[in-house]
């Protein structure tokens, strides 16, 4: 067999116009498609030799590539300099709204959040309940205006949830403390919603912060911040009340009674037990966002083509689209379903992902979670000397800096 025609089938029978390189260049355009997410298109006159200019000559090179079997080294050299120009754009757009007034504010309330933690722990939670109260609006209007797709659905994600509990469970507490609501039966309730509350916010929170790539700190951008922040503060939050309740109840007695620290709480054993509240949790969001997956339809609304297969019009997307996108259907395809890359990356760019990628994708959210809840859950409740944890998961979005 001569080498050109040694060229038109790989090993596995594969054209070479879809070639591992073709395929990576593939993936690479899928990922510029969720650029510029919370802006416009009359916001990007700013841009340099135009964001648009790039990425559609980036496109129109990687479709050439792969239907006209014309990838050769010139063409190669010339998608290598575009990615580059493209990174570099990307690095521009990624520092959009840096001015000295928001990168300073963003400093200043990082170091206000450590002076009130180390000076006052007792109120550290009612500055997040402050604090959530404009970053968690300001996230959303920015995902409603989100293109090429509303993200607004992602607060149905599973750490938003628990952001939402947290603020009415805090809200709550509030108002029966004014109004003097206090009674034992509410008390036995807001002992199980701690229960519960630890075990998520120390395990899959504090895990989710060390795992996820975008949490990170970019002190003037709002959505970056924001996403550092419902990871990272429900945990210090649960610190101060598991190792400075004494404070806590001295400062706010008619708010917090937390007796039921005082008698001991067990992390394992029985259903009134930390990791069973916290598990019990879980599953009543997995219920509740299966249900609007299937049921409501929530992973139709993404997609491009209707079961018809005539062309649909998305308008929303979901946290589940979202992480197929950035690889996880290729994961899923190669090891699970016998799925070649290019029908992958066929379901990444028209988001067909169907009811099985759903229920796999669903079933390692829960063993991952549910690892969390055990493992680092019980870590950081056990002992306030597990120091290296501490740092580790509090220094790691300070990487992107």
């Amino acid at each position: 067999m001569s080498s050109e025609q040694s060229t038109d089938s790989t090993a596995d029978g594969v054209p070479a116009a879809e070639s591992e390189e073709a395929l990576d260049l593939r993936s690479s355009m899928i990922m510029t498609q969720d650029w510029n997410l919370d802006v416009d298109s009359d916001e990007l006159d700013d841009s340099p030799a135009t964001v648009t200019d790039a990425r559609q000559t980036f496109q129109n090179l990687v479709r050439s590539a792969i239907k006209y079997d014309t990838f050769k080294k010139g063409e190669a050299d010339t998608v290598r300099r575009i990615i580059e120009h493209i990174e570099l754009v990307s690095l521009k757009k990624s520092a959009e709204g840096f001015n000295r007034v928001n990168f300073s504010v963003g400093v200043l309330n990082c170091f206000f959040i450590c002076w009130v933690l180390g000076a006052y722990p007792e109120h550290i939670w009612l500055l997040y309940l402050i604090e959530a109260v404009y970053f968690i609006p300001r996230k959303f209007y920015n995902m409603w205006r989100a293109k090429p797709l509303n993200q607004a659905f992602y607060y149905l994600d599973f750490c938003w949830f628990t952001n939402f509990f947290a603020m009415a469970y805090f809200a709550i507490i509030v108002i029966s403390g004014i109004f003097g609501f206090n009674d034992d039966i509410q008390n036995g309730i807001r002992e199980v919603i701690f229960k519960a509350a630890l075990g998520v916010f120390c395990g899959v929170l504090v895990c989710a912060n060390l795992a996820l790539p975008f949490v990170a700190c970019l002190f003037h951008d709002v959505n970056t911040m924001t996403g550092l922040f419902i990871h990272l503060m429900p945990p210090v939050v649960m610190y101060t009340f598991v190792w400075y309740n004494d404070r806590i109840v001295e400062a706010w007695p008619n708010l917090f009674n937390l007796s039921y620290l005082e008698d001991g709480l067990t992390y394992y054993g029985g259903t009134d037990s930390i990791a069973s509240c916290s598990t019990a949790f879980y599953f009543t969001w997995w219920v509740i966002y299966v249900c609007f997956m299937l049921g409501g339809g929530g992973i139709d609304l993404p997609k491009k083509f209707k079961p018809d297969g005539s062309p649909a019009n998305p308008r929303y997307d979901t946290v589940f689209h979202s992480t197929m996108r950035d690889g996880v259907c290729i994961l899923i395809g190669k090891f699970f379903r016998g799925r070649s890359k290019a029908d992958s990356l066929t379901l990444m760019e028209t988001n067909m992902f169907d009811k099985i990628d759903f229920c796999l994708y669903m079933f390692f959210h829960m063993i991952a979670s549910l690892s969390a809840i055990y493992i680092s859950g019980y870590l950081c409740f056990k002992s306030i000397k597990n120091q290296d944890f501490a740092q580790t998961v509090t220094l790691k979005p300070f990487n992107s800096l």
